[in-house]
């Protein structure tokens, strides 16, 4: 069952895979973009996941803002968690994943082990193995 239903996302948690799965379905911005990474840190805070799987091939662009929002005031709550790994599937659009690599680098490394994929299903199974050998 979804825990964050709309239609510009569902974010639901995966008990087998111990992460929060945000997938994301239309582009969206300002406050209904907000209001969704926020429902999906508070599963990750509700269920104390370690894995994060981002579905982003359909989002669309990440408006200038939302970039720097996700940047400066949602990724350091997201650090703080029991987050260790983000598996990202890749927007289809070239222009959303150059908006997604900003955020990324904005972030650097270190701070989540992340990892991109062009498929869900090897975005799984990267999961599966880093639980195995935690």
């Amino acid at each position: 069952m979804a825990y964050y239903d709309e239609d510009h996302l569902t974010a639901q948690y995966d008990e087998e895979l111990n992460a929060v799965v945000m997938e994301w379905h239309d582009f969206a911005q300002g406050a209904a973009f907000r209001e969704g990474l926020d429902a999906g840190l508070e599963l990750v805070q509700r269920e104390g996941a370690e894995n994060w799987l981002a579905d982003l091939r359909e989002m669309g662009t990440v408006s200038d803002d939302d970039q720097e929002w996700s940047n400066t005031d949602w990724f350091p709550r997201a650090v703080e968690t029991s987050l260790a790994q983000m598996a990202i599937v890749q927007p289809e659009s070239v222009i959303a994943n150059m908006s997604v690599e900003n955020i990324m680098q904005e972030v650097g490394d270190g701070a989540l082990r992340t990892h991109y994929f062009d498929t869900r299903s090897e975005a799984v199974q990267w999961l599966r193995s880093r639980s195995a050998t935690v």
